[in-house]
């Protein structure tokens, strides 16, 4: 279970997540910049967190891409200055220029996102770097089918620049963090999210390796009126296995 904060005071959003991870909360999904905490305040607000334990996925796309790729990099000075060991450092970075562009309309190319990548697969391996945010997609008005293709089209935009870098498949696709829409549709979402896990695999395997896919389920807004804070859930599944639960809100 994965739970976002976006606040500007560090000490409020210490608080709320330090409360959240005692009661039942596995993740937590920050906004880093504008509208959230600033990336300076990263400290005071993971105060307390273990990084070894409680995946921290961080969430910039509101802020500048550098200041996107310049929170990525104060996590990971973070994680070293506490002396949390490259190999157990958990999280997600967050750096998703597809999306951005998606979005926005402007952003830098996929290039952009590769330094830190390929940093990240050398040094912290279970740390993901890349985020394929499909949420705006249904978020205009598209359909599931629609938020599927677009997913899979900016997955393989990472792959293609990823491995044109000198990675192979295998550690391309362990960098990707699929982040999809879930609806009060219990069933379709079911559907969507192992639909989406079976593509994956199959354009993998297409690309020389299948793998599966690191799913982040969100609940739309519309499923949580009046919410400030969503508790998500965020899995990892094979191609063949049961599907993950469909998001749930408080």
């Amino acid at each position: 279970m994965r739970q976002r904060h976006a606040d500007p005071d560090p000490a409020a959003v210490n608080a709320a997540v330090l409360a959240d991870l005692e009661n039942g909360v596995t993740s937590v999904w920050l906004a880093v910049g504008a509208g959230g905490t600033a990336v300076a305040d990263l400290p005071a607000a993971l105060h307390g967190v273990l990084l070894d334990l409680a995946p921290v996925v961080l969430d910039a796309s509101a802020d500048t891409p550098e200041n996107e790729v310049g929170a990525a990099e104060a996590f990971l000075a973070l994680a070293a200055e506490r002396g949390v060991a490259p190999g157990a450092l958990l999280g997600t970075l967050g750096l998703d220029p597809v999306g951005r562009r998606a979005r926005t309309g402007t952003g830098p190319d996929v290039a952009a996102a590769v330094p830190l990548a390929l940093r990240v697969a050398t040094e912290f391996p279970q740390v993901r770097a890349l985020v394929v945010d499909a949420l705006p997609v249904p978020g205009a008005g598209a359909s599931d089918a629609q938020e599927l293709g677009w997913s899979l089209a900016a997955g393989v935009a990472y792959l293609r620049a990823l491995t044109a870098a000198g990675l192979d498949v295998p550690a391309a696709a362990r960098l990707l963090e699929f982040r999809y829409a879930a609806t009060a549709e219990q069933f379709a979402t079911i559907a969507k999210l192992r639909a989406a896990r079976r593509l994956w695999a199959r354009v993998t395997e297409a690309c020389g390796a299948a793998q599966p896919q690191r799913q982040h389920a969100v609940a739309r807004r519309r499923c949580s009126p009046g919410a400030t804070r969503t508790a998500t859930c965020c899995a990892a599944r094979s191609p063949g296995s049961p599907p993950a639960p469909a998001a749930r809100t408080r």
